[in-house]
């Protein structure tokens, strides 16, 4: 099941990308599921957005399916699947749909840094004692639609692929042992940011300039619901850049596993359904290590970001457009 944020002539949607590769609306697909099988006390208006979704936990992953058997069924009947108010809710690709970003407008992501064992190796650092963490803002996520900007303010635009956990549950104070029910899917993350301005001379580490940009981490290009996962460890990753593999390895590299983080976390902040957990960098492929010319991102560049299980998330990279005069 993929979980998408999608437009269609500039009007939002949110549903999932069947395996015909069609989009469904599902708030549409829903309204339309309960008009012909009405169920006492159901809201029809469930699936409204993503967060939503995840906060019907595995409830909504079951009547997902019932959903796609549904219309299934309609169009084994030679029915055209439209929904009872007369909405469409299936489109296809070739009709200018633009995937966005799975991310909730007010979701908050949470960043980690050095957080596994072949990138602490290569930064020549020793590792951290617990979650090193940093956030970002709305602005600077994209969508598979979009590019990864280059803004000229800095000089070594970098990209390091991370998996990243999508939140499901509300929750505070949450303890290691019950940290994966918190959990409702995951998705890919690619985090760019500009390392002469994230470590400026002799001077502290600055965040904010060197990953909080617009437009520099792109997240997608789905969510998969953690069902259909299952354990995240170990998953597959690799990155490519202009076809070149750069980095490749497996989530169990990560020095801090989800559990250890959410539990981290929730000590004194309370997650939120759709808030992100971006789980950190591999270490670079041999001549892709930290600091290196090689690792220099450049317009033009095409990012390819594969995780097992999960799919593939495919970015151009761009100069941003000059300010005006």
């Amino acid at each position: 099941m993929k979980l998408v944020h999608f437009t269609v002539a500039d009007q939002f949607h949110f549903g999932m990308i069947s395996e015909t590769n069609e989009y469904i609306d599902l708030d549409t697909a829903c309204r339309d599921y309960y008009g012909v099988n009405p169920v006492k006390g159901a809201d029809p208006s469930r699936f409204r957005d993503m967060q939503q979704f995840f906060q019907g936990g595995a409830d909504s992953v079951e009547l997902t399916k019932k959903i796609i058997g549904y219309i299934d069924r309609r169009r084994q009947m030679g029915w055209t699947p439209r929904a009872a108010t007369g909405a469409r809710y299936l489109f296809k690709p070739e009709e200018g749909v633009k995937l966005l970003a799975p991310v909730v407008h007010d979701a908050k992501v949470y960043c980690l840094a050095q957080n596994s064992k072949s990138h602490v190796a290569e930064l020549g650092k020793p590792a951290p004692k617990q979650p090193y963490l940093f956030t970002r803002f709305f602005n600077s996520l994209v969508g598979p639609s979009e590019p990864l900007l280059l803004n000229p303010a800095g000089s070594f635009p970098d990209v390091e692929l991370e998996l990243a956990a999508v939140v499901g549950r509300r929750g505070k104070h949450v303890p290691k042992e019950k940290a994966m029910e918190q959990i409702a899917g995951y998705t890919i993350a690619l985090d760019m940011g500009y390392r002469d301005l994230q470590y400026p001379g002799d001077g502290p580490v600055d965040w904010v300039m060197g990953k909080g940009f617009d437009s520099t981490m792109a997240v997608g290009p789905w969510v998969v619901p953690k069902e259909e996962v299952g354990d995240p460890y170990p998953l597959q990753m690799e990155l490519k850049i202009g076809g070149t593999v750069r980095q490749k390895g497996d989530t169990t590299d990560y020095l801090f596993r989800i559990p250890e983080i959410v539990a981290h976390l929730s000590r004194g902040i309370t997650l939120e359904p759709g808030d992100l957990l971006s789980l950190g960098s591999l270490g670079g492929v041999p001549g892709f290590e930290f600091g290196k010319e090689s690792r220099k991102l450049k317009a033009g560049d095409q990012i390819e970001a594969s995780i097992e299980r999960i799919g593939r998330l495919v970015m151009p990279v761009r100069a941003e457009a000059p300010p005006p005069p």
